[in-house]
């Protein structure tokens, strides 16, 4: 492989000829790819006037189905982001009228996040040109390359975050 990154890794093995100089193209390759996917991201969403942040949430709560609602907490650990971080995010979802918030039926304390009419809407217009620029990010690759980066990326997550899929 003879990317760019492929320099970067001849450098620090020679400045650091024991150390494990496959992770650092490993990680750097995973950030430059990211930037492309979030690239990707903001330009599919602008037509919606959506940004990024904006879509993890909306895009989180369509896919869980009727009645598409979920507590801060479940957002939180499902979009991988902070508590706060999404207190902040559905401040700003509720005030476009995307989202609106109520207390759980069943345990008053619980706040849940709805997706009213209008975001519901706006989200499944966003979501087709959201998921066809991720996979034009990926093109490069089969569909079974697709596969196989996908097991050995859960892989490393799963070794990051053990039992992140079961807190949700």
């Amino acid at each position: 492989m003879t990317d760019r990154v492929s320099r970067i890794e001849q450098d620090w093995k020679r400045v650091r000829p024991k150390g494990p100089i496959d992770a650092v193209g490993v990680s750097t390759r995973c950030r430059l790819i990211a930037e492309h996917f979030h690239q990707a991201a903001q330009e599919s969403l602008a037509a919606f006037d959506l940004v990024p942040f904006e879509w993890e949430v909306l895009g989180m709560l369509l896919r869980r189905g009727a009645p598409h609602e979920a507590s801060a907490g479940v957002i939180a650990r499902e979009t991988g982001r902070s508590s706060a971080s999404i207190t902040h995010r559905l401040d700003k979802l509720e005030a476009r009228g995307l989202v609106k918030r109520t207390a759980s039926k069943e345990d008053g304390r619980v706040v849940l996040t709805r997706l009213t009419a209008k975001g519901k809407r706006l989200a499944a217009k966003a979501a087709g040109p959201r998921i066809e620029a991720a996979g034009e990010v990926a093109s490069a690759l089969s569909r079974s390359e697709k596969k196989q980066l996908n097991a050995l990326l859960g892989k490393l997550l799963e070794s990051l975050d053990p039992g992140g899929a079961d807190d949700i």
